[in-house]
Order: C-alpha cells, then structure tokens, then sequence
C-alpha cells in the first residue's frame, strides 16, 4: 500500500512538473516570439507599449483598434488583413498586457492618454476610425466622448460587442459579479500553474494562423494577463455611462451571445443612440469572441470599418442590419426592451 502511495504521489509530482516546466516554456517562446514580431512604442516616462503598426503608401484613413478586456493585439489580425490597401491600422496592447509595462494608475484618464499619443505619433494627421471590441470598443468611445477635442480629426467610431458599464454597475455583488472574480483568479492560478498552455481559456479552436494561435497562447498562460484584466473589470464598474458621441457610430453586435440574446440585444440598442448619426448592424451566426475570431464574421466587420460612415440618425423606425436573416428577426423587438434592466 505504502508504495502504490509513493506511485501515486511520485505521478502527480511529475504531472505538476510538466506542467509548471511546459507553462514556463510557453510563456518564454510567446514572449520571444511577440518581441520578434511586434514594435515597442516608448512613453514619455520610460514606460513601453506593445504596437503592431501598418501605414500603407496610398493611405488615406487609419483605424486605431483596441482589445477587449484580457485579449491581445493581434485578436485583431482577420479584420487588419482585411482592410482594404488605402486604410492603414495602429493596434497595441494596454499597459500590463503582452510586452507592454504595467500601469499603476487606474481611471479613464491613463486610456485617454494613451490612445492620444499613440493617434499623435503613427497617425501623422490623417482622418482617424476609432474601432474597439468589449470593453476597447467602451474605451474608444468614451475616448471620443469625453475627451477635449479627441473627436476632432475622428471620421468613424466603431464599437464592436462593446461593453455596457452600466450593465457591469447593477451585476455587482451577483451571482454574475462573484463568477467572474472567481474566474479571472482561477485563471491566474491555471496560467501560473502552466494548465493553460494545454486549454486555453480562449481562442480554443485557435481558428488564427498557426503563429497568432502559438502567440496568443503564449499571452492567455501568462498570470498577468488575468491580473490586468481582472483589474480592469473593477475599474470599469466605476465608468462613466456615454450619453452623447458627436461623431458617427456604428454599433456591431453579436447575434448569439450566452444567456438572453434579446436583453443583450437591446443593451447594445442602448449604445447606438448616443450619436445623432448612427447605425446598428448585427453578424447573423457569430458570439462575442468570434465577431473576430472567426475569419468570416471579422470581414464583416471589417467592411463596417472601412465603409462610409452613417450620415442620419437611427430614426423611430430602424431596424438592425445583417447579412443574413435570422439576426435581424431576433433583434427587431430590442428596441421595445430598452427598460428591461441590464
């Protein structure tokens, strides 16, 4: 019996070694492989920022593209090779991501400077679409609405499956709320443990090329990745609701989403009336990670990106666009559920 005991604990000994060493070695290549692949914008105070950056000779506007929350750059990568050859895109990971250092700071403010800069420095003036995902296509926005003067210059704001931070205030201290805690320090504990190299908690069907799909989960296995994120999902419960956008909007929301897909439509609906010029369109088939995950549903959204901006309110009788029609049946009543609460 004794010795079945040393068997057993001798295996999972070596399990977690395998593990530790195989998480250790994910994390190592990842980064080498990312600081290869990607360019390092330093900050005025020293600080670094992780940027992929693609100025075509015949550009003619430039999307500036941020990550949703505890997702990387390059989730962007379907959409950027999509693009047509006169747009141009700057995409980067926020502090505490991938290459980029840690930010101490917390509040909308350090966004704000950030994507400031990174418009100011690789932009070089030129007519600028301001395209986020989750909780980026809240920053984007917010950046273009809060902000002195940041609209200026901005042709297009694109939210895709954006964030509701309103929606995050009422989840607080719910059976919602306490899963995703649990969650993002499990993850932590999976990534340090070296778990996630073997299952990531996204891009499961790695439906990337195969070295975005290696590099993304190199970053999903690092332990601060979790932590940034879950950072930042405490921070943005304190956000400001966006009530008015003086630039052309287009909301892109997922047809299928977990849970109640009417109630997550009429939340988006919430957001595409915040501009007097604007449009909602859905991606009939696709979920939130998918929208760019998925090559074909991140075309579509690319074409939203690189298409002419809306130019007239949604008006009382809109309706959402789609592709197919499925999404647009199911979506049709969203706007009568705009008081359910979120």
């Amino acid at each position: 019996m004794a010795s079945l005991e040393r068997q057993f604990a001798a295996g999972i000994t070596g399990l977690a070694g395998v593990s530790l060493l195989t998480g250790a070695v994910t994390r190592f290549m990842g980064k080498r492989e990312r600081a290869r692949r990607f360019l390092l914008h330093e900050r005025p105070d020293g600080s670094l920022v992780e940027i992929d950056v693609h100025i075509p000779p015949r550009v003619r506007r430039v999307v500036l593209l941020d990550n949703g929350m505890g997702a990387p750059q390059e989730y962007w990568d379907w959409v950027c090779g999509a693009l047509p050859e006169t747009m141009g895109y700057v995409r980067f990971n926020r502090p505490g991501y991938g290459l980029s250092t840690p930010d101490t700071r917390y509040g909308l403010e350090a966004r704000f400077e950030l994507l400031r800069e990174l418009r100011d420095t690789y932009t070089a003036g030129l007519p600028v679409v301001l395209a986020g995902h989750s909780l980026g296509g809240y920053f984007v926005a917010a950046y273009a609405a809060l902000h002195p003067e940041a609209a200026r210059g901005v042709t297009h704001v694109v939210m895709v499956d954006a964030t509701e931070v309103i929606s995050l205030r009422h989840a607080r201290r719910t059976d919602v709320d306490r899963w995703s805690h649990q969650r993002m320090i499990m993850e932590q504990v999976f990534a340090a443990t070296g778990l996630s190299a073997f299952r990531p908690a996204m891009n499961v069907n790695e439906q990337y090329r195969p070295e975005v799909n290696r590099s993304y989960r190199a970053f999903l296995a690092t332990p601060r990745t979790w932590a940034t994120a879950h950072r930042e999902y405490r921070d943005a419960q304190t956000y400001p609701e966006l009530t008015a956008l003086d630039c052309p909007l287009t909301v892109v929301t997922a047809e299928n989403n977990i849970g109640d897909n009417t109630l997550h439509a009429g939340i988006q609906a919430r957001l595409a009336v915040i501009s007097r010029r604007s449009r909602h369109h859905f991606v009939d088939g696709s979920d939130h990670e998918s929208l760019l995950s998925v090559r074909r549903h991140a075309e579509e959204v690319a074409e939203v990106i690189a298409g002419e901006p809306p130019s007239e309110p949604l008006g009382a009788s809109w309706r959402p666009s789609t592709r197919g029609r499925g999404a647009g049946r199911a979506a049709e009543s969203a706007p009568e559920r705009e008081e359910e609460p979120a």
